[in-house]
């Protein structure tokens, strides 16, 4: 029989470029043999809502089927738009659990229905989606990566049944999105399907890992460099904004923190390379400023973006490397690890991104690098809870952080960074007046011993043991010795470079202290604290024209900060401005649970012949120092400031006995000069070992 051709059908055929969306209901049919009357309710649910929003995002539903559909749209931005807002509509009670795939390309629309590759295609990605979540390909991801109200991540790459090709996948991570982690996947998979999830369940996590993040790294700074025409000893500066939390958990925010923290510190271990400290960065979570803004406000020449999914004990991290005056990404990958190597990850990021822009790492740098050993998941997750609290710098973070990192320590005794950081909340815990000078003396002794016991390269803890030789024990020499092995540790941990600076301006030795917190700002410029340093150094120098101008400077882009305040209260002390002195005094004290800053505007209020006020601080510093939780330096001051030099002496002298740390500012706050020329003071200053 000869063959005829059906000239109605070929006409009524249409051939275009669309997208394609499948989604569909999971667990229906189960659903339906324990509950159907609930079942019929969520299928008319899901139906009702596809039936709103696909129209509303100019889209037309081709076809039912049991509990799917198959969408066709124009585009692909409305396509993605419309998944992600059915989504969010599903998920509200009573929530239908949906998944929703899409691909775009040429397809073939009759009345019978829809044909092509990328309708197989689009059914091949929504398999492999999960409740919640919206997948698509990466030509959808090429069309809509410009589009600013939707955000995603990549998958990674998929060999899908039936298709020659590896195909990468994409999932929608705005608000209120599931992202899937790619070790969980699974669907219309081919059995050859060889992508670094498929791996990571036969646990070749690190092997391959390590591989794919140096090709990848290797692959970005090469057309990085083929686009830009810069040559690669440009690159000398980074910084790691605030990682997003795609885990759909707000209480993982404490570890997406610490994960941010984390790579800024190995980061840092590079010592041509000037990172960024996290106190800088964490200022931009949340903001929708302008990249090439955020890079010239830190002053470096890229970024780094990127997000934490955690799943059990399974995390992806992805990143992206974006060049700061150009906003051109660079380069971006997904990683995909279990928790206990995850470390291993971040030192082989650092060393990577050293190696691929051409920073020539150091013998130290390199020593500095060593492969990061595994850690247990759970002391991980409590020291990065207790990091979580640290970074809120109040009396009572610093509490919930010693406990997390006890717990961290219950989980695993030799974990050395745990110690350090309890060495830290101890220190400050027994300056600030949380617990007693001499328990805070004891314990964070105690924690620093067995840090560096169990790591002897561990730049934190002697970061800490400067910190201790110089508040209890006056050893300026070994303060010195520590601080300096901590910046050859790690030289880019700002914090040491702040303390190291403290150190040297209470020596006197102040040229070289404003070098060092220069080099703190540098790595952490916007930090208030670190400009406070700043302006406190010029008034130990008598420069107060500069003390000012920083410590006003500051104020304007931290309005009401308690330590700027106190120290512009503290200049005009200096200045005899003693009345002047009172506001700032007053509105830092009353702001912060410190003995030191009532002190002090007990200070103003006896120079400024307010004596029932200073009197009546002073009876209230007594009642608490009876506790242990204020210092004798700051009772001393006090004293001093009402003319009473012998019980100021005195209590100097007790100072001394209970080494106290606040006496190392003796030598650099002039209303001490005048106790200079009394037999009792010069003893004590010999004692403690002040630099002539």
């Amino acid at each position: 029989m000869p063959h005829t051709t059906d000239t109605n059908s070929i006409a009524s055929e249409q051939r275009k470029l669309a997208a394609i969306m499948f989604a569909d209901m999971t667990g229906y049919t189960a659903m339906m043999q324990e509950d159907e009357a609930r079942a019929k309710l969520l299928r008319s649910r899901q139906r009702k809502t596809l039936e709103t929003l696909i129209p509303a995002h100019n889209g037309t539903i081709i076809q039912y089927f049991g509990d799917g559909t198959l969408s066709m749209f124009d585009s692909a931005a409305d396509a993605v738009r419309c998944g992600i807002a059915i989504q969010n509509e599903l998920q509200k009670e009573p929530s239908v659990k949906l998944r929703i795939g899409i691909h775009s390309g040429d397809v073939v629309y009759n009345s019978e229905g829809i044909f092509g590759d990328c309708v197989n295609l689009a059914s091949r990605i929504e398999s492999l989606s999960v409740p919640g979540a919206v997948l698509f390909s990466g030509k959808v991801f090429d069309e809509i990566k410009n589009q600013r109200d939707i955000k995603s991540t990549s998958l990674g790459k998929f060999h899908l049944k039936n298709v020659k090709q590896p195909l990468e996948v994409f999932a929608a991570a705005n608000d209120g999105m599931v992202v899937p982690l790619p070790a969980y996947i699974t669907g219309k998979l081919s059995q050859e399907n060889f992508s670094l999830t498929s791996l990571l369940k036969k646990r070749k996590v690190r092997l391959i890992a390590l591989v794919v993040l140096a090709a990848f790294l290797t692959l970005a700074i090469a057309l990085f460099y083929s686009i830009t025409g810069k040559s690669s000893s440009v690159i000398d500066s980074i910084a790691v904004l605030p990682l997003e939390n795609l885990s759909g958990d707000p209480s993982q925010e404490y570890f997406v923190s610490g994960m941010h923290e984390t790579l800024i510190s190995e980061l840092s271990k590079i010592s041509a390379l000037k990172v960024i400290s996290r106190t800088s960065t964490i200022q931009y979570k949340d903001q929708k400023k302008p990249l090439r803004q955020i890079a010239k406000d830190l002053g470096v020449r890229t970024l780094i973006e990127g997000s934490v999914m955690r799943e059990g004990n399974m995390v992806r991290i992805s990143i992206q490397l974006i060049d700061g005056e150009t906003d051109k990404h660079i380069w971006s990958e997904n990683f995909d690890r279990e928790l206990q190597s995850i470390l291993a990850l971040y030192n082989e990021v650092a060393k990577k991104i050293a190696n691929e822009i051409k920073i020539k790492l150091t013998p130290q740098d390199k020593e500095r690098l060593v492969s990061a050993p595994l850690v247990n998941t759970r002391t991980y997750e409590y020291y990065l809870i207790g990091r979580h609290y640290w970074n809120q710098r109040t009396m009572l973070s610093y509490k919930q952080a010693i406990e997390s990192y006890k717990k961290a320590l219950d989980h695993d005794s030799n974990y050395a960074p745990a110690y350090a950081a309890l060495a830290d909340c101890y220190f400050l815990l027994g300056e600030q007046g949380g617990i007693p000078q001499k328990e805070g003396r004891l314990l964070s002794d105690s924690a620093i011993v067995k840090a560096l016991r169990l790591n002897p390269n561990l730049a934190e803890a002697y970061a800490s043991l400067g910190q201790w030789k110089l508040n209890y024990e006056w050893n300026w020499k070994e303060s010195e010795k520590a601080f300096r092995r901590a910046i050859e540790l790690n030289p880019g941990y700002a914090l040491t470079y702040t303390w190291y600076g403290r150190m040297l301006g209470f020596a006197g030795r102040f040229e070289e202290a404003l070098t060092q917190l220069y080099k703190a700002k540098e790595l952490d410029p916007l930090s208030p604290v670190i400009v406070a340093y700043i302006g406190q150094v010029h008034i130990f120098a008598k420069q107060y024209k500069k003390a000012e101008e920083q410590l006003q400077q500051a104020l304007k882009v931290h309005p009401n900060h308690p330590l700027i305040l106190h120290n512009i209260g503290e200049l005009y002390l200096a200045q005899g401005l003693y009345t002047k002195a009172i506001a700032p005094l007053k509105q830092s004290a009353d702001t912060s649970v410190s003995a030191h800053y009532l002190a002090m505007l007990g200070c103003a209020y006896a120079r400024a012949n307010r004596k029932d006020e200073a009197n009546q601080i002073l009876n209230d510093l007594m009642k608490r120092s009876e506790q242990g939780l204020v210092s004798a330096f700051d009772i001393a001051s006090v004293y001093l400031a009402l003319g009473k030099k012998e019980e100021a002496l005195s209590r100097l002298e007790k100072g001394y006995e209970q080494r106290d740390g606040w006496l190392k500012e003796l030598k650099a706050w002039p209303w001490f000069d005048t106790l200079k020329n009394e037999p009792r003071y010069k003893d004590l200053m010999r004692r403690m070992n002040f630099p002539e």
